[in-house]
């Protein structure tokens, strides 16, 4: 059953009764369109009750972008198999800072694709945007992340019907610029190994680690016993720390929860074998102290919990400030390892399995200015074909 009830001037009400309550009372659904006469709203009717009946019709929600960020909180960013530690960190980051402040008081229905446009316009200003307060823009990659963010808490909107359909998805995504990554030169790693030799074991083997292995922070303090195959002369990198408000440090799932084999070097080997021995003297020794007793973290205090990761990257900082060396950050190593198997002439395939990337653009993306350096680089090898003498390769 359907009718249209007048509401006004040239405004109707649309009603499509889906069934009844016990007691006999119709269950209608309802909306109020604009129509010049009651023939155009009964057209309109129609139209209505096709889509109620079949399913298809959305009703609209008073819910605000800051009601439904409480349940998005509370339903998706607190679950570690839907989102990692670190993604949930910077999501919250940006939807507290950049996106609840301006659009937190909407109604989820009212947000529109203008709305998404004007945030993006508001991240590319050219200064002014940055939380530290340091002159300049943003960049393209965290413009990027910025939208993500916004996109997925709409997206969990549409999957748990508040709204229709994701005011973002008509959006194009910012395009992420290539941009030259800072790293090390061949020689420059060499000085730093050098360097190392004055500072404690475990710490010379991080670094060695992290320059060989392109590993991130997270995975590095997350790495065991278990994780290294001194027959094979491999790790297994397959999960993480991270830092947990109001839980401290816990394992997690690598970036891209994936895991991966990364052969390494003989004298690494030799080093890591070293390390192990040395990690477990400190477990005999600790005895009941030792706090996590299934484990043996390479990268550990005395009481075997695991680094944080940042306390890595500020160790770095200190070493370099100490040794008068060219600070770079510590992920930096990650783009300096695969910096130099590429002009070593390692295949990129290859670089992508050992960095962990899980899609093959993502690697020549990054990397792209390098790959076209080294294949600058490469033309070279063809000069011994060319006969210099008479200038056009005949002879």
């Amino acid at each position: 059953m359907a009718y249209v009830e007048k509401r006004g001037k040239n405004k109707w009400r649309l009603n499509v009764v889906i069934g009844y309550t016990p007691d006999g009372k119709a269950i209608p659904k309802r909306i109020t369109v604009e129509a010049k006469n009651k023939t155009e709203a009964k057209k309109k009717l129609s139209e209505f009750e096709v889509e109620v009946l079949g399913g298809k019709f959305f009703e609209p929600t008073k819910v605000t972008l800051n009601d439904f960020y409480k349940l998005w909180l509370d339903n998706f960013a607190n679950d570690s198999d839907m989102i990692s530690h670190d993604t949930r960190r910077d999501y919250i980051q940006v939807m507290e800072t950049r996106v609840l402040p301006k659009y937190g008081h909407m109604k989820l229905e009212d947000i529109m694709p203008i709305h998404i446009l004007d945030y993006l316009s508001d991240l590319k200003k050219p200064d002014g945007v940055r939380l530290d307060g340091k002159p300049g823009p943003l960049s393209s990659s965290r413009i990027s992340n910025c939208f993500k963010a916004f996109k997925n808490v709409l997206q969990r909107a549409v999957e748990w019907k508040y709204i229709k359909e994701n005011p973002a998805s008509s959006v194009d995504r910012p395009k992420v610029k290539s941009e030259k990554t800072d790293v090390y030169s061949k020689e420059e790693m060499a000085h730093i190994f050098s360097r190392l030799s004055a500072y404690p074991f475990e710490k010379q083997v991080m670094i060695q680690l992290a320059f060989v292995t392109g590993i991130r922070e997270g995975e590095l303090a997350g790495l065991e016993e278990k994780h290294i195959n001194l027959e094979k002369s491999s790790i297994f990198i397959e999960q993480a720390i991270v830092e947990v408000k109001g839980k401290g440090v816990v394992i997690s799932s690598t970036k891209t929860d994936r895991s991966r084999h990364v052969s390494i070097p003989k004298n690494l080997v030799v080093s890591l074998k070293k390390l192990i021995h040395i990690r477990k003297q400190i477990k005999m020794k600790s005895r009941t102290k030792w706090l996590w007793e299934d484990h043996l973290f390479l990268f550990a205090n005395e009481t075997g919990k695991p680094l944080r990761p940042d306390s890595i990257s500020q160790w770095w900082r200190r070493f370099t400030k100490s040794e008068n060396i060219r600070h770079i950050r510590f992920h930096s190593l990650r783009h300096s390892s695969a910096t130099h198997l590429i002009n070593e002439g390692v295949h990129a395939k290859v670089i992508q399995e050992r960095l962990g990337h899980t899609k093959m653009d993502t690697t020549m993306s990054i990397y792209a200015h390098v790959i076209e350096e080294a294949d600058q680089k490469s033309a070279t090898h063809f000069d011994s074909f060319f006969d210099t003498k008479t200038g056009n390769g005949n002879t």
